[in-house]
Parts: C-alpha cells; sequence; structure tokens
C-alpha cells in the first residue's frame, strides 16, 4: 500500500474518531440533563419572578423583572394563580398590558398585597386545600399502595361513581382544585392522590419517576380504596404525567374493567416523544438525542418501549375526555392528535388553541367546564 495512502487512512479514522467521541461525549452529557431534567424528583418552587406595581379593588398592575418569561402566563388571558410568601389571589382578564407591565382583573383570597410585593403567577389558581378553595368539607384519609402508606383528600358525595385525579410530575395534589367543582356538581366523590416520590411519600428505590411503569401501582391501590369505600365505579383523571399513570393502570391492573370514563390533560402518552419535543426546544440535534437516549436506557434503566403508550391505544376501551393546548412545549400535542384521531369513537377531543401545557382551564373555565360536566352525565352509574 502507498505510505500516502496509509497516512491518508490513518488520518480519516483519526478524524472519524475525533467525530465519534464528540458526538458521544454529547450524548453522555444529554443523558446526564436527561436524569436532571426528567427522571430525578425536583421539589424546588418557582421564583417570585414578578412585583406588584399597583394594586386596588379589583385590578392589579403586575411589572416584570429580570426574571420574567416575558412570554409566560403573566401575559395570557385566562384565570391564573397569583402567589407570594404571605397570601394568595387571582388574576382574570388582561385589561392592558406593554413589554414589561400588564394591568389584569384581580381577586385577593388570602392575606394581603402591597405594592412592591415580589410574586409568581402559577397555573393552580386556587389555594391550599378543598376547603380553603372552594368551602367544600374534606377528610384526609391514607390508603396502602405497595410501596407504603400514601395520603389523599376525600370529597363525598352523592353518586356511586367516584373520580380519582392523578397530578403530574413534579406537581401535587392542588392540581385537582381547578376541575374540583365541576365534578362535585355532578356528584362524584373525589380522591386527590398522592404517589411514590411526593413530597413525604415513600420513595422508590431509584429515587426516579418512571413516568407511569411503577407508579399506576399506587393508582390501583387508590382505587382499591374507593372501591372499598362505596365506589362502584371510577373515573380517572390524569395531568400530563399523571394521564401516563392513568394509562398504564388501564394496561396492567386487573380491576381497570371498574373504569367508566378518563379524563386527560396534556398526557404524556409517548415518554420518547416528550424527550424529543424538549430536545427540540433546547436545540439539541436529533442524532444525539437517539444516542442520549440509549445511554439513558443503559445508564439509568430507562425502558423507552414500556413508556410509549401510543403503540398500544387499539386496547382502550373506556371512553375519554382528552384535553390538549396547542402551544404545549413539555408534552407534544402531536400525541394527543395521533390519539384521537386513531380512536374516535371513543375520544372527545378538545384542543385549545393558544394553550401550554396543563392550561386548557385557566385558558377558558367555562368551556372546560361544560365540557367535563357534559362527559360526566354520560359515565358511571347513579
Amino acid at each position: 500500500m502507498p505510505k500516502i495512502l496509509k497516512i491518508g487512512i490513518v488520518a480519516l479514522a483519526s478524524a472519524l474518531l475525533v467525530v465519534f467521541g464528540a458526538i458521544f461525549g454529547g450524548a453522555w452529557y444529554i443523558s446526564d440533563i436527561l436524569e436532571t431534567d426528567a427522571l430525578v424528583i425536583d421539589r424546588s418552587e418557582g421564583a417570585f419572578d414578578l412585583r406588584v406595581a399597583a394594586v386596588s379593588d379589583g385590578r392589579i398592575t403586575l411589572a416584570a423583572t429580570s426574571e420574567t418569561d416575558l412570554d409566560g402566563d403573566w401575559v395570557r388571558d385566562g384565570i391564573w394563580g397569583l402567589a407570594w410568601e404571605s397570601g394568595y389571589a387571582q388574576v382574570g382578564s388582561v385589561i392592558s398590558a406593554t413589554t414589561d407591565e400588564v394591568v389584569r382583573e384581580f381577586i385577593l383570597r388570602d392575606g394581603t398585597l402591597e405594592s412592591g410585593t415580589p410574586v409568581k403567577i402559577e397555573g393552580f389558581a386556587y389555594p391550599s386545600n378543598p376547603l380553603t378553595a372552594h368551602g367544600l368539607a374534606f377528610e384526609e384519609i391514607q390508603f396502602t399502595s405497595p410501596i407504603g402508606e400514601l395520603d389523599a383528600w376525600l370529597v363525598d358525595g352523592t353518586r356511586s361513581t367516584w373520580a380519582i385525579f392523578v397530578h403530574g410530575k413534579g406537581s401535587n395534589r392542588r392540581e385537582a382544585l381547578r376541575m374540583l367543582p365541576a365534578v362535585a356538581a355532578e356528584g362524584l366523590s373525589l380522591l386527590a392522590i398522592t404517589y411514590r416520590n411526593d413530597e413525604g411519600m415513600p420513595s422508590s428505590e431509584d429515587g426516579y419517576y418512571n413516568y407511569g411503569t411503577s407508579e399506576w401501582e399506587d393508582l390501583e391501590a387508590a382505587a382499591e380504596y374507593a372501591l372499598s369505600h362505596g365506589a362502584e365505579d371510577l373515573v380517572l383523571v390524569g395531568y400530563s404525567m399523571g394521564g401516563a399513570i392513568v394509562i398504564s393502570f388501564l394496561y396492567e391492573s386487573s380491576i381497570a374493567d371498574r373504569v367508566s370514563g378518563v379524563i386527560l390533560d396534556a398526557p404524556m402518552i409517548d415518554f420518547g416523544e416528550t424527550v424529543a419535543l424538549g430536545a427540540k426546544e433546547k436545540d439539541i440535534p436529533g442524532s444525539i438525542v437517539g444516542l442520549a437516549k440509549w445511554l439513558g436506557g443503559v445508564r439509568f434503566g430507562m425502558d423507552w418501549d414500556a413508556m410509549n403508550y401510543q403503540t398500544r391505544i387499539d386496547e382502550f376501551e373506556t371512553p375519554i375526555l382528552l384535553f390538549h393546548g396547542d402551544e404545549d412545549r413539555k408534552v407534544p400535542v402531536s400525541s394527543s392528535d395521533a390519539l384521537a384521531e386513531a380512536r374516535p369513537d371513543i375520544v372527545t377531543y378538545v384542543r385549545v388553541a393558544d394553550t401550554e401545557h396543563v392550561r386548557a382551564w385557566n385558558s377558558d373555565r367555562e368551556a372546560y367546564e361544560a365540557a367535563v360536566r357534559g362527559f360526566l352525565v354520560g359515565v358511571g352509574g347513579g
């Protein structure tokens, strides 16, 4: 072999090794981010990223700070919670807005609020618990899961159908407070549950979120509690990752036949697609994402096939009310589009314009609650 050819082959091989090393190193780094962002339990609360510029009866002016997402919920129409260190309020329709200030309708719910107070917008829209939020009496109960004792709120209803609410990743039971009045108005009892790795609850051995593949056992335990305390059938409500938990329960549980209806809000149907969307938002090349996913399986035991519920949608038999915002930057709306297209026989789809992740209620409360109440009339027992 000519010497110059040997030199060329060595140079090419070296270059390929450098390229592969760079790609592999990048993928390893992204798999670290995957662990941190997707698997590890993050209980940090959002920063108080807004400042009250002025407040009066029925109206508040919010000013942006250096930490404010200028395209965030604070400038979106609808109903939102407003939290600060010692109180809570609701803000409503936008009255006027500039690039760094917005004037909104305002209802004080707890505490006092003065100009200059650091505040933050949140999607929950209501504080604390069913009693504080809506004047609904509730009981703090415990149910026994394979992981240990878990907490839930129980609000009694008049029907034999119970609704079980499953919150999303990094969230908590307050996620149920938005839909609670519509469910209570239809006479259903309500359980808003915790599950493994929630704050104050038992942790899984690996301490990771498993996107339904293990958490469904906690939902099953809550369902068994309901069925042993008077429920004849169940409506399951899942937000984001809570939707994945609900879907996994429907596939895996021996009592899934007791479910008469399902409500999903921005459900995580395919975790791989969710990761791909997150990578796109961060401008990470798809080639690196694929390798990072493989490394996630090797390093952290992530079972991508098990977390892709899209492949089994033909097994669904239960009526589903499905909400998803078309500007969701966390869970791709395309996954809900695909579910609705594949199963129009059981899915009632409400695709909400100009709306981000699990914000369909906030964007249009009246339409959301009307859809929920209409759905609940047609499912379950008396």
